[in-house]
């Protein structure tokens, strides 16, 4: 299994009531994706899936470790795109990781270190920058059209509007 990631919004049945979300001018982009992730995770059937490392499906949840992972997605994906080193820290207990991508010509190259008795096998992986940019971009779209089905007004602030709109 080599590195994945992505986000598999419920499709809520029938209509659905607004998500509630205290925004206030000025809230940064992390107070966004923690009060989105809240809100994606209340609706539930949402799932965030990271694989690899020797193991297909990482034991993660919407409201915690997607919160954790989308507040260092434009980094990441600047880092990427522009093939500089960037480190992602999975910091929820449990999880406890560090995935470090390294540009090397055309592909990236994940290390992944564990603070937990679980053991990454193989410590590294690589995969296609390009891939690598549009798995991440397809993740912030898909993050995006989650809001957008739960009705969360959101959905209609900036990231995550230009995110529905495939301007990642």
């Amino acid at each position: 299994m080599s590195f994945s990631v992505s986000f598999n919004p419920a499709v809520p049945s029938g209509a659905v009531a607004p998500a509630s979300v205290n925004l206030e001018a000025g809230d940064g982009y992390e107070t966004l994706v923690m009060e989105a992730c809240s809100a994606l995770s209340d609706a539930g059937g949402s799932r965030f899936h990271i694989g690899g490392f020797g193991s297909d499906e990482w034991p993660l949840d919407v409201a915690y470790d997607l919160s954790a992972f989308m507040e260092q997605l434009p980094s990441l994906l600047a880092g990427v795109r522009d093939r500089r080193e960037v480190e992602v820290d999975l910091y929820s207990q449990g999880i406890e990781r560090t995935l470090t991508f390294r540009p090397s010509g055309d592909l990236v190259m994940i290390h992944c270190d564990s603070r937990t008795n679980w053991v990454p096998n193989p410590e590294r992986e690589t995969i296609a920058q390009s891939g690598l940019v549009a798995m991440l971009s397809k993740l912030a779209e898909d993050f995006a059209g989650g809001l957008k089905a739960i009705n969360s007004e959101l959905s209609e602030v900036a990231p995550f509007d230009r995110w529905l709109e495939g301007e990642v």
